[in-house]
């Protein structure tokens, strides 16, 4: 009997110790705050919150809807909090592209231009944005840049960045849906705007620039959903890094389906002409369901994923979905890329709504926003 009380208190301390270490949104939150400035956004009676890094350049490090102890949301490198030369991941970040061709500003005339090169500059990766306004609703942050692509192109440019926590009351206005007293949510909008700082205009012939809003998400069970505009079919996506199998992406009744378990390095990327404005993202076994929102323009001059000097480098993606192999993935979207002249501007903004709640009632958000039944988020097995 002594030797079974001794195994059950041991039993019950590893449990112990297991969910005191548990690393939810409450975990997060004091890890960096010991480290670094933050500012947290808190609605729903403080069970929806948002957690920002003014020092991580304005970055939305995680969210939760179940208050401080609930689920985080993001995907965060803890290495990123010590090591500057490592990213800190977060949930929506701002960056400026294009990503790929000869007016890459990823690859900073390191030549070739291949992933091995692969260098994000400073001002984007390591250097704080300033906080100059908060209160209980947003944020707002601005950073000063000086970016040179791969051609040696210099642009000088000031970015805006605005984040605001939304109400439930603005989440069923911005996608015209009820929500169920039982439905568990958090959701936020960060608005972007980039200005031309140069004397000169920003010419296509030497590089442009457009906006890129991407979160960082842990791997799991997740199947991103895109419902394609005219009449999409997968020929018509573009795909990056590595062959993908139809246990990983398919085009099912003109909608994408695309596995982001964070195992198996690849991307996709939706040209504009068929990218909607929203899509979504389902983990059964999380319960949860994510709908990004963003604004979608009528422009055709995007960026693209391809690592490779290009004939035609304006011919890209308005949706770009990255699977990482190292345990996450990401939900992103790009602004078009844009002629400025100096002290013009352009802006973008991007939505991310989490919902948790029965499989029931995800289903009909699914259906009214995805035009799909939950039920049939299912790839090839292998």
């Amino acid at each position: 009997m002594k030797h079974l009380f001794y195994i059950l208190f041991f039993f019950l301390f590893i449990i112990s110790c297991s969910s005191s270490t548990k690393k939810n949104y409450n975990y997060y939150y004091n890890l960096v705050k010991d480290q670094h400035e933050i500012v947290e956004l808190v609605s729903n009676g403080g069970n929806s919150r948002i957690l920002i890094s003014p020092f991580h350049q304005g970055r939305i490090l995680t969210s939760t809807y179940n208050n401080v102890e609930g689920i985080s949301n993001g995907w965060i490198n803890e290495e990123g909090l010590t090591d500057l030369n490592k990213s800190i991941g977060g949930e929506e970040r701002l960056w400026i592209g294009p990503l790929g061709s000869q007016f890459s500003f990823y690859f900073q005339q390191i030549e070739p231009i291949h992933d091995d090169n692969w260098k994000v500059p400073s001002t984007m990766e390591s250097e704080p944005y300033t906080l100059i306004y908060k209160d209980e609703n947003h944020v707002e942050l601005s950073k000063s840049m000086n970016l040179t692509n791969f051609v040696g192109t210099e642009f000088n440019l000031e970015v805006h960045r605005k984040i605001s926590i939304l109400r439930q009351e603005i989440i069923q206005k911005n996608l015209n849906i009820k929500l169920k007293n039982s439905t568990k949510h958090v959701a936020f909008e960060t608005n972007h705007k980039l200005t031309n700082l140069d004397t000169t205009a920003w010419v296509k012939e030497k590089g442009l620039l457009g906006l890129w809003s991407a979160g960082m998400y842990p791997g799991d069970d997740s199947v991103v959903i895109i419902p394609l505009k005219n009449d999409g079919k997968k020929p018509d996506i573009l795909t990056y890094l590595a062959t993908i199998d139809s246990t990983r992406f398919i085009v099912k009744k003109n909608t994408v389906l695309f596995k982001v378990d964070g195992k198996y390095r690849s991307k996709i990327g939706i040209p504009p002409e068929f990218a909607p404005n929203i899509y979504g993202c389902y983990s059964k076994s999380k319960n949860k369901l994510t709908i990004v929102e963003y604004k979608k323009e009528n422009d055709l001059w995007y960026s693209n994923s391809f690592v490779s000097i290009q004939e035609e480098p304006f011919q890209g993606e308005a949706i770009p979905i990255y699977n990482n192999s190292e345990n996450f993935y990401e939900l992103e979207s790009n602004a078009p890329l844009k002629i400025l002249s100096h002290g013009e501007t352009t802006s973008h903004w991007h939505r991310v709504y989490h919902f948790s709640d029965s499989s029931e009632k995800l289903n009909k958000i699914s259906q009214s926003l995805l035009h799909i039944d939950l039920n049939d988020i299912k790839l090839n097995a292998n």
